[in-house]
């Protein structure tokens, strides 16, 4: 953040004044308090009063008058403002300062269906038999995070959650499955690559896992040129909202001399996957 490296910068300015004497308990109280890469308003606010003290012993002194007119009239001030901002933008990537609860999100309104930047709300309707059963409104313009809300706001309003959930792909997250699963819900949702591996490309991609053969009870991974890819490892990622994917690691043994490499990776070394196997099994019994 500039105004972070601003308020650093200005420290050490001060820490490499000429006169040592006559700094030289600025130089012992600011370092206390400004060594930290990161500085809150409320830290910058005690830094700001110990100089002001400071000033009133010494009224003639310019340059420390200097810093404390730069702490109090500018950077105090953007300091505390940016704070504010951090806290309406909450997750967000961005707000409206008009409308705070607002997201700017691209929309597509002239008739070229140019995208356009403004800030507006996710509206999310959940039907049955064209009747509207429940809405809700979000700051994301995605749909992968908006069906667990709805869901929920279903639960409140009907005293149930659905039997079943029909959802385009881009509700086709592995957190909204794992979901799906755990209410008992019947899930008729395509994930976002659904069609993409209908095509002749996609099946035809050796690259491409999917076209991969899994053996569960050895948990192996086969290429299409009969590569063997065994387990490696497991690790985890937590997604933006909390939830947790452990991924498994599979590598082959050797890659050299396989016809297919070029088309197959470019990367050097043997050939390694990481797969979520929940995310496959979804893959495998989707119609």
């Amino acid at each position: 953040m500039k105004l972070q490296g601003q308020v650093h910068a200005l420290f050490a300015n001060i820490e490499a004044a000429e006169d040592q004497e006559e700094h030289a308990c600025l130089g012992r109280d600011l370092p206390k308090l400004g060594e930290s890469s990161e500085l809150s308003s409320e830290k910058l606010e005690q830094v700001t009063q110990k100089l002001e003290a400071q000033l009133l012993e010494k009224p003639k002194d310019k340059p420390l008058k200097k810093v404390v007119r730069k702490l109090r009239k500018d950077l105090l001030p953007r300091l505390l403002k940016y704070e504010q901002y951090q806290v309406l933008l909450g997750d967000r990537n961005s707000f409206s300062k008009t409308d705070p609860d607002a997201t700017f999100m691209r929309m597509k309104e002239d008739h070229m269906r140019n995208g356009q930047l403004k800030p507006g709300y996710y509206v999310q309707i959940g039907t049955e038999n064209q009747f509207i059963l429940t809405y809700s409104l979000h700051p994301r313009p995605t749909d992968t995070r908006c069906l667990q809300p709805p869901m929920e706001n279903a639960r409140q309003i009907l005293g149930k959650l659905p039997q079943t959930v029909i959802a385009d792909a881009g509700y086709g997250s592995e957190e909204n499955y794992a979901y799906l699963e755990k209410k008992e819900i019947q899930a008729v949702v395509k994930y976002g690559s659904y069609h993409k591996e209908k095509s002749k490309a996609w099946k035809e991609n050796v690259g491409k896992i999917e076209n991969w053969t899994y053996t569960e009870t050895e948990d192996t991974w086969m290429c299409s040129t009969r590569q063997t890819l065994h387990f490696r490892k497991e690790s985890k990622e937590i997604v933006e909202s909390g939830y947790e994917i452990r991924k498994r690691h599979y590598r082959s043994e050797s890659y050299e001399g396989c016809p297919l490499r070029e088309g197959c990776t470019k990367a050097a070394g043997n050939r390694e996957v990481v797969v979520s196997l929940k995310f496959y099994e979804v893959r495998k019994v989707t119609p």
